[in-house]
């Protein structure tokens, strides 16, 4: 009997220490630290790739935007082409648009913000959109020049959230 217990004994003892060896074991720990980990970093790139497509709309659109500010600023006296002589804001949006190739042109809104000064020398502004047509520039009236571009920001279907990218720049007429 005491030989049939010892048997037993050190089989229960092979079988602790198969399972202290299997503790020890670190095969496979690499896969799921990385399929705890890819969720964030996927995540993280996605956020990273939807922040540059976003910054390069806005470096595109502010480029746009100086351009058409830079043609309503130069369009006084104009005869060609036609339409900077007869409508300065739709020659600067033609301009704008002519240069923001990257982008939807169709959902980019703009305004006109013209400043000149009456006889008494008090400023007065006048707000145009997309056209202004018969306006006539002086020399040293102030140009505002604005655009607003929708994007949506869009990460894995979570809450897609539109943003308005705004450009805004001011020119001299001369």
């Amino acid at each position: 009997m005491a030989a049939l217990i010892g048997m037993q004994l050190s089989k229960i003892a092979k079988l602790a220490s198969g399972r202290r060896n299997l503790a020890r074991e670190t095969e496979g720990g690499s896969l799921v630290e990385f399929a705890l980990i890819l969720p964030c970093m996927t995540l993280l790139i996605t956020g990273m790739v939807w922040f540059g497509i976003a910054l390069n709309n806005y470096i595109v659109l502010t480029n746009a935007v100086g351009n058409g500010a830079r043609a309503l600023a130069l369009a006084r006296g104009q005869t060609t082409p036609s339409v900077a002589a007869t409508d300065p804001c739709a020659y600067a949006v033609q301009s704008a648009n002519a240069t923001a190739t990257t982008l939807n042109t169709s959902s980019i809104t703009y305004s006109v913000d013209w400043t000149t000064y009456n006889s008494s020398g008090a400023a007065v502004v006048t707000s145009y959109t997309n056209s202004c047509a018969g306006l006539t520039l002086n020399a040293n009236d102030n140009i505002d020049f604005k655009a607003v571009y929708p994007f949506t920001l869009l990460v894995y279907g979570w809450k897609p959230t539109r943003m308005n990218l705004t450009a805004q720049t001011a020119e001299l007429v001369q």
